[in-house]
């Protein structure tokens, strides 16, 4: 529901929004893709594997493995990680183009070591079998990981040789911000999804006003243990949650707006 505010206290909330800042230490967190070079590239191969860390953490979220077969596989290291794919007899994972969309709107998803991709195997031969990835140059996995119980989804630029005997990975990206889709290739968000990076937000005593709205946005403000305590939407420019229902105490306002998909987080201090 629309909570209709005095033109006063608007006023008011945008003269103290500096100084609330300061006092109460807001900090936010704004989604982004983190992006990796791999430089230089890596060439892999027979008896030469790569592991494949998304978010840098120095743990390995994939492996990509070269054997004699010859064949080059890709396995997600935990049960939780997995690619995107078709053929379930054979699992081979797709060869998606720049730009291609990596979301929860693909259906097959393999995952964790049981389910090992094929990148390219013996099927290459003679235009027989199933494998996306027969001597492909700047191709993409489409990738779904988890990091602190979070699901991400990301991509890896690889080239693979027609034979089956080498591999080049080039470089990785995902979207840092849970559930949020990536595209292929994609390193950085568009100008419109960084729609809600110009909105203020201003926590004075038990009111948070929001200011330079660009469109629709849904609102949720969770308390210290992640459980949300107040919860809405607003098409206007400016408007102002009424939180009087709830304690004094820390919470995190997240702001995510309906079009674009943006989110924000900001601390408040109520």
């Amino acid at each position: 529901m629309k909570k209709t505010t005095s033109s006063k206290l608007t006023k008011r909330l945008a003269q103290y929004g500096a100084l609330t800042v300061a006092i109460a230490g807001v900090s936010e967190s704004n989604g982004q893709i983190v992006y990796t070079d791999v430089t230089p590239d890596f060439a892999g191969g027979n008896g030469i594997n790569y592991g494949l860390d998304m978010d840098n953490d120095t743990v390995v979220d994939f492996g990509i493995i070269g054997s004699s077969a010859p064949a080059v596989g890709f396995y997600g290291v935990l049960p939780s990680n997995s690619w995107v794919g078709s053929n379930p007899s054979f699992k081979y994972p797709f060869a998606l183009n720049s730009g291609d969309v990596i979301s929860s709107a693909q259906s097959i998803w393999y995952g964790g070591t049981s389910n090992v991709g094929t990148l390219n195997y013996v099927s290459c031969y003679g235009g027989i079998g199933g494998s996306n990835w027969c001597g492909v140059t700047d191709k993409f996995l489409g990738l779904r990981f988890q990091i602190s119980g979070n699901t991400h989804y990301g991509w890896a630029k690889l080239d693979v040789s027609a034979s089956g005997d080498s591999f080049t990975v080039k470089e990785y990206a995902y979207n840092s911000t849970p559930d949020q889709a990536i595209n292929a290739g994609q390193t950085t968000l568009s100008v419109n999804e960084f729609s809600l990076n110009s909105v203020k937000i201003v926590a004075v005593n038990k009111s948070i006003g929001l200011y330079n709205l660009s469109e629709t946005t849904n609102f949720n403000v969770f308390d210290v243990s992640g459980k949300s305590v107040l919860q809405g939407s607003t098409n206007d420019t400016n408007y102002v949650i009424e939180a009087n229902g709830i304690a004094n105490g820390v919470y995190i306002l997240e702001l995510s707006s309906a079009n674009s998909k943006s989110v924000i987080r900001k601390k408040i201090v109520l």
